[in-house]
């Protein structure tokens, strides 16, 4: 069984199952492991979570699970297409993130060989990373997955091409390190649900 099956097999509603999938699983990236399995095994070295959702139900139930699992922390969610997910959820929201606990939001790319997100004000709007919860969920794509942050950078480009590039591009992690170039603010409890092809 290969380590996305076991994800799969493990996400979202049964987080116990999940670890104890993950711990009798080498975290060893392979020379034939594909992209995202790369994403999912470096951003659970690093100490973050991944849920794989093959669903708008599994997302749902994983969203509800991460609340309870925060003993029902309120939801920061700028964007308006994930609010529609979360009143599905019944989970608690508001527009003041001081007064949340969690954010969620999506994002531009997953950057599979450092487990990062990379996110622009696209998703943050006018927020700054450092006033924003500790606890940041994030909704992406199969297809957001990159394997590095020049091919994250380039797509970003080519994205925006006709628009102008965002106000603002940064990436987060779970990892703490010494990197100077990374502030506290931008080092975040990481929980990432990857879905295919559905829309939310």
């Amino acid at each position: 069984m290969n380590f996305i099956h076991k994800l799969k097999i493990a996400a979202g509603i049964k987080p116990k199952e999940q670890e104890d999938a993950i711990e009798r699983d080498n975290l060893e990236i392979l020379t034939d492991d594909k992209t995202d399995v790369v994403f999912a095994k470096t951003l659970l070295k690093n100490n973050g979570n991944f849920f794989y959702c093959d669903t708008k139900d599994d997302l749902i139930k994983t969203l509800q699970a991460l609340s309870k699992k925060m003993n029902g922390s309120v939801f920061f969610c700028p964007e308006e297409i994930l609010q529609k997910v979360l009143n599905h959820s019944s989970i608690q929201q508001s527009q003041n993130p001081s007064e949340c606990g969690i954010i969620l939001s999506s994002c531009e790319y997953l950057i599979a060989n450092q487990g990062k997100v990379m996110l622009s004000s696209k998703q943050l709007g006018a927020n700054m990373i450092k006033n924003l919860p500790k606890e940041h969920v994030i909704v992406a794509y199969a297809s957001q997955i990159v394997k590095n942050l020049n091919e994250a950078m380039s797509g970003i480009n080519t994205r925006y091409i006709h628009e102008g590039l965002p106000s603002t591009i940064t990436t987060i992690t779970s990892k703490r390190d010494h990197n100077k170039n990374i502030g506290d603010g931008n080092i975040k409890n990481l929980s990432v649900l990857l879905i295919e092809d559905f829309k939310y």
